[in-house]
Parts: structure tokens; C-alpha cells; sequence
């Protein structure tokens, strides 16, 4: 049993290294949900999104991907736009000032953001 207590503290030892690296550069996707639906009844224009798009994610984010949607809220549908990025930790900051920007000019209760872990992600070319 004693000749195994060296080769258990290596495995410990390893294992924890491992789990605080993986920790240390996160990656994440977000996924932003917009509605499109005012309080007054009226709707957030092409035009308006297109400008919010253009003047304020896609200043924020090098890259992204928007899907129209329809979503339910409190029983009612609403059309939406899902946002999806990859980012790291920083980019989540701007998210989420975006996000309460969004909500703000637009008359929004909220904007749903979802984080999740990426554990592995890459770019495929044609050459591939």
C-alpha cells in the first residue's frame, strides 16, 4: 500500500494543476435574447435593430451570430433576436452593458443572457 501513496499524490497533484488551468482562460458562449416587443404595444423596427446592431454589438464584438426567434413571455408570443457569441471574461462586461443599453432604449423588462462553459471550439476551413 506504502508504494502507492506516491503514484495517488501524483494523480492528486495533476489533477488539481489541471482543474485550476482550465479555469484560468475561460471561454464561453452567450447567448443574448432580445426582444422586440414594446409595452406601448409597438415593436422594435428592422431599421431600429439593424442600427443597434450595427452602431453597438457589432462595435463591441469581432464577431457574432444573429436568429430570428419567436419567444413566449408571460404567456404571449414576442419576436426576438438570439445573439450568440464566444467570448471570454471581458466580453462578458460588455454584454451585459449592452444588454441593460438594449433594454433601456427600447422600453425592455430585461434581456435573458445565458452563459455557458466551451470547453473546445476551432475553425474549420476548406483546406481541412
Amino acid at each position: 500500500m506504502n508504494r502507492n501513496k506516491p503514484l495517488i499524490f501524483l494523480l492528486l497533484t495533476t489533477m488539481l494543476f489541471i482543474s485550476i488551468n482550465s479555469f484560468a482562460g475561460e471561454t464561453y458562449q452567450l447567448k443574448l435574447f432580445f426582444g422586440l416587443s414594446r409595452s406601448n404595444g409597438h415593436g422594435v423596427s428592422l431599421e431600429e435593430w439593424q442600427t443597434f446592431e450595427k452602431e453597438s454589438l457589432a462595435k463591441a464584438f469581432s464577431g457574432f451570430n444573429v436568429v430570428n426567434s419567436t419567444g413566449y413571455y408571460k404567456g404571449k408570443p414576442e419576436q426576438c433576436k438570439i445573439v450568440t457569441l464566444i467570448c471570454g471574461e471581458e466580453e462578458i462586461k460588455k454584454a451585459t452593458a449592452l444588454a441593460g443599453q438594449y433594454a433601456k432604449t427600447f422600453d425592455q423588462e430585461s434581456v435573458m443572457m445565458v452563459k455557458g462553459a466551451v470547453l473546445e471550439w476551432s475553425f474549420i476551413g476548406s483546406n481541412d
